[in-house]
């Protein structure tokens, strides 16, 4: 075992009393509060810049906004939660600007590395039965409807410790180092505001990855994530016309009929030959009574695509279909963007860097590494990796392998916090492959 290694197993105790801690108070959406607050109180403890607000976020390009009283209802919470240091750094998280970056500079030349880590839980209420760990072992989260079920307690942890192994070793590299902790990832809510907001600029190499997913082995990794698809996430809001259902039915606007004829024209949509696309409308929702032309009409929809261009096709088709069956039905319409992001794949310099990596960590078995993977699904990441792709630089996704009590998103979820110690190596070992200083 080198000294990275060892290092990281003398942190052992720390990383999973972080991992618990950030479980403890889970936060969704813009309304990660808490959680931004200590990552940088931390971060600005260990010499890095840290940004928030506006610096970091573009107001205007966030999707999938709550309500602003649920806003002040989870500020003052996380007020609760912080202590004095922790709390100055919510006067920059304005109408819920959550999220930020943190930079540190070697002062030698070198390339920008930037790493990205999501840090929201989602909307499940936790498990509470004595078989299920974090109950059984105090660290459950302290709120129903929120949980970290997605393993992102587990991305701020490595991302933390990351940072804390580089800048305690900064003499031993060069360049730069760029961390990014997003929110709103889940529903694909944040990456695009923090992109407009430069996030990304310059990065010449770009690293992130996720726990478990298709990596369920412990021990193991997955190097190049492929066929991370792009999605749009939008809503449908009709008003129609109401009338009397027997006594005047002409005049009125039937938003129910427009809704139905919009989703089964949706799922009819020709594919396309140039890859995969998806479509689903999730949500239908209409009318007010049994004999009333229905006077209004919701639809949740989302679009998939390979790349980025086949999803634009599913959505400028659907685009066309709300528009055409609104005019035909008489009803008027608002679709409202809700989330999304690009899609794309990995890059393999970057995946031959996590594999070179994990063939030096005592944390991963060599029979267990992965070299790429398709997907099929979306992840936030790609919007930044493709922002990052087109202008020169690198990027690509890895899997931490995990054993896994429950699948993602589900109430009993947890994984085996070892692998934890596995993300950080990789991580740690692949900033020492592009900005090693050589002269140590």
């Amino acid at each position: 075992m080198d000294q990275i290694s060892q290092k990281i197993v003398n942190l052992k105790d720390e990383i999973v009393k972080t991992r618990r801690y950030f479980h403890s108070h889970p936060e969704t959406g813009w309304f990660t509060f808490f959680t931004t607050a200590v990552i940088a109180d931390k971060m600005a403890k260990m010499g890095f810049d840290v940004k928030l607000g506006r610096e970091v976020v573009d107001p205007d390009a966030r999707q999938g906004l709550g309500s602003k009283e649920d806003c002040e209802k989870y500020l003052k919470r996380a007020r609760t939660l912080l202590n004095e240091e922790q709390a100055k750094y919510l006067d920059k998280m304005e109408d819920g600007l959550t999220g930020l970056v943190a930079e540190i500079d070697t002062k030698k030349p070198g390339k920008l590395v930037a790493f990205r880590f999501d840090i929201d839980g989602v909307d499940v209420t936790e498990c509470k039965e004595e078989t299920h760990r974090p109950f059984k072992d105090g660290f459950r989260a302290d709120i129903d409807g929120i949980t970290h079920a997605c393993g992102h307690d587990g991305h701020i942890t490595i991302g933390l410790f990351t940072a804390k192994l580089i800048s305690e070793n900064l003499d031993k590299f060069q360049g730069k180092f760029r961390f990014i902790f997003q929110t709103a990832e889940e529903g694909t809510r944040g990456a695009v505001a923090m992109e407009k907001a430069g996030v990304v600029k310059g990065v010449d190499y770009l690293l992130g990855g996720h726990i478990g997913f298709q990596a369920t082995t412990m021990k193991g990794i997955i190097c190049k994530t492929d066929k991370l698809l792009a999605t749009t996430k939008f809503d449908v809001i009709l008003t129609g016309k109401s009338a009397h259902a027997a006594g005047a039915p002409q005049e009125g606007n039937n938003a129910l009929l427009a809704a139905a004829q919009m989703a089964l024209n949706m799922h009819g949509i020709t594919r396309n030959a140039k890859g995969v696309t998806r479509i689903n409308v999730g949500v239908l929702k209409a009318g007010e009574g049994r004999n009333v032309i229905a006077p209004n009409a919701y639809l949740a929809c989302e679009t998939r695509g390979e790349t980025t261009e086949l999803n634009e096709f599913m959505k400028n088709e659907c685009d066309k279909i709300i528009k055409g069956v609104s005019e035909i039905y008489g009803v008027k319409y608002e679709v409202k963007v809700t989330g999304g992001t690009s899609g794309g794949d990995s890059d393999y310099e970057v995946a031959q860097i996590y594999e070179n990596a994990a063939k030096q960590s005592p944390f991963i078995d060599n029979d267990k590494i992965e070299n790429e993977l398709s997907f099929g699904a979306c992840e936030d990441f790609a919007h930044f990796m493709h922002a990052v792709q087109n202008q020169g630089g690198k990027s690509s996704y890895l899997m931490i392998g995990t054993t896994l009590k429950a699948g993602h998103h589900n109430a009993k979820f947890d994984f085996d916090e070892d692998s934890l110690l596995a993300g950080i190596d990789v991580f740690v070992r692949s900033a020492y492959a592009i900005n090693k200083n050589e002269n140590k």
